[in-house]
């Protein structure tokens, strides 16, 4: 035996060095799909308050890094096409005589969201009313007059993650009720947040924020 390891020296050192970079390259991969997890951004839109159209919609950042919001947009499947509305300021223009400490809050959703926060940007049926506001839409409670017939509703987002210089999305559907219902139950359409993230869909997002400059 001893004579056997002295003849193949070489070739068992060869195999242990073969070994203990396969171990190493397998610690190193480790490490890498560790930091790429932890650099991926991580939004999350949901309701809070509640399941129906009263309720709030929530934006949490669950990533590494801050996120700065850039733009809100609400839209509304129907019939006759989408309905969609830039929800991103509060108040569009602020009057000279306004107070001069009004929170920058209560003027806009654009701004910077650090990791583990949230922000709510009003509630679902307030959207629905602006969407209508917007489009000229009548409505009798949040049922729309006419021969109009929402069926599902959608959020998008568009931000800025950290350091980088591309935007990023998210956006989440929601199945609409019955309106005419004061508890209308608002569906998700999917128990997550679709995060727009590849290369194709941060174009899509690029379009998203020209098509509302």
């Amino acid at each position: 035996m001893i004579e056997w390891l002295e003849e193949n020296q070489q070739i068992l050192s060869l195999a242990i060095s073969a070994c203990t970079l396969l171990v190493w390259l397998f610690y190193a991969q480790l490490l890498l799909l560790n930091f790429k997890r932890q650099r991926k951004p991580s939004l999350i839109i949901n309701r809070g308050a509640g399941k129906g159209l009263g309720s709030l919609c929530l934006i949490s950042n669950m990533s590494a890094e801050p996120v700065f919001i850039n733009q809100l947009m609400v839209l509304i499947d129907t019939p006759k096409g989408t309905l969609e509305v830039d929800i991103t300021d509060i108040r569009h223009g602020i009057e000279d005589d306004a107070t001069p400490d009004l929170a920058i809050h209560q003027i806009t959703h654009q701004g910077p969201l650090r990791t583990g926060d949230f922000v709510h940007i009003g509630t679902f049926q307030g959207m629905v009313r602006q969407v209508c506001e917007t489009h000229g839409i009548a409505l009798k409670g949040l049922c729309p007059v006419g021969d109009w017939h929402f069926h599902a509703l959608e959020i998008r987002a568009a931000a800025f993650y950290g350091s980088e210089r591309h935007p990023l999305g998210i956006t989440r559907r929601f199945r609409l009720g019955d309106l005419s219902d004061p508890e209308c139950a608002l569906i998700p359409e999917s128990p997550l947040t679709r995060q727009l993230i590849s290369r194709r869909d941060r174009r899509k997002v690029r379009d998203w924020i020209n098509a509302n400059l």
